[in-house]
Order: C-alpha cells, then sequence, then structure tokens
C-alpha cells in the first residue's frame, strides 16, 4: 500500500538535499576534529578552528532552513517528527564538536592525548557512515546497507566507550595536576558523548527506514 501510495507523492526536492548537505557538512566537521587534534602548528590549529566555526555556521543554516521548511510545507517526505529528530540530532553532533574545539582553545590544551585523537577519528567514522546512510533516504530501497551502516556505527559507539574508559582510567593514575586532570577528563567526556549522539542518529535513521521502507 505505501508503494502505491508513494507513485502519487511528488518527489522531495527540498528536504533531502538538505539533509544530504548536512550530513556531508557533518562529515568534514569531523574530519577537520580529527586534523585539529593531530596537528601541533600553532597557526594550523588556529586555521583549523576557524575551519570548524565556519563549518557549524554552514550546518545550522540547512537546519534553520530546514526547520522553517517543515513548518510550512503540508507534504514533507516522512513523518514531520522523524523529519525534525534527524536535522536536530545531525545539528547536535556538530554543536558537540565545536563545544570541544572551543574549549581546548580556552584550556590551551595540549592535544598530544593519543585517546583524544583516537576518538576523534572513531567520530569521524562514524559521521562517514552516516552520510551514506542518509543519501539513501532519499528511496529507502537498500535496507540491509542502513541496517549495515546502523551496526557498524553501534560497533564503533562501543569502541568508544572502551577507549574513553581506559584513557580516564590512565588519566587519573599518572595526571599529578589538579587542573589538568580536570581539563582532560572534560574533553575526553566531551568527545565520547559525541559517539552517543552519532549512535542516537544512527537510531532514528534506522527507525524511518524501519516505518517507510
Amino acid at each position: 500500500m505505501n508503494q502505491i501510495f508513494s507513485l502519487f507523492i511528488p518527489k522531495d526536492k527540498t528536504f533531502q538535499p538538505l539533509f544530504e548537505e548536512g550530513a556531508v557538512n557533518l562529515f568534514n566537521i569531523s574530519e577537520a576534529l580529527v586534523l585539529f587534534i593531530r596537528s601541533k602548528d600553532k597557526d594550523g590549529k588556529l586555521k583549523l578552528a576557524k575551519e570548524i566555526k565556519a563549518l557549524e555556521l554552514v550546518g545550522d543554516k540547512a537546519t534553520d532552513k530546514i526547520y522553517e521548511e517543515l513548518n510550512k510545507s503540508f507534504i514533507v517526505p516522512f513523518d514531520k517528527q522523524d523529519v525534525h529528530a534527524l536535522a536536530t540530532k545531525i545539528d547536535d553532533i556538530a554543536d558537540d564538536i565545536l563545544a570541544t574545539v572551543l574549549n581546548m582553545e580556552l584550556y590551551q590544551l595540549d592535544t598530544s592525548n593519543e585517546a583524544m585523537l583516537k576518538l576523534a577519528e572513531i567520530i569521524a567514522k562514524m559521521c562517514g557512515e552516516l552520510a551514506k546512510a542518509i543519501k539513501e533516504i532519499k528511496h529507502f530501497k537498500n535496507k540491509q546497507l542502513i541496517v549495515d551502516i546502523c551496526h557498524n556505527v553501534g560497533q564503533l559507539e562501543s569502541k568508544a566507550d572502551r577507549l574513553y574508559e581506559q584513557a580516564i582510567s590512565l588519566l587519573f593514575d599518572n595526571e599529578l595536576d589538579a587542573i589538568s586532570l580536570i581539563r582532560e577528563s572534560e574533553i575526553l567526556s566531551r568527545l565520547e558523548k559525541t559517539t552517543d549522539k552519532c549512535d542516537d542518529l544512527a537510531n532514528v535513521i534506522e527507525t524511518i527506514f524501519l516505518k517507510n521502507a
């Protein structure tokens, strides 16, 4: 019955391009986070921080446009609550990445912490997988691919949890300066929570597919 109804629904030319724009932007900002944490050059880090701030603004504009279209559109590609949830989850991840970078700048934190880099790399992998999944929403055909992607994202989130726990344990064992300990643990916590939000986005995508595929 859904397939029959879908023949009479105009092809979505508004929301899907915005979803894909937000997803690609999210992947770009996650890649910039990896480069920011990896970089040892002060000027290079400053440039990357500016790039991340600019990318986050691009994401905000895409999210605002989705909200605007959602409020005025009668026909949407799927349930309005799911449209809102998808846009919001993408924006939440970008916001978290920006907040992490802003705090690292504020604390003038040494980013040689290997766990921070590994967590950032996991976030980038998750965002890459999520961008692929979001692209599939336009036709709801490749359900198995979505199942596989969501499983991969869940596995990466579990890996991030273990890495975070190990990093916090080592930090409390080896860091003697209380202020450094607090700052580093906060950054590690932010990165770990970002992986949780990536998993949340995967769950939203999977739910959308289950309802519409």
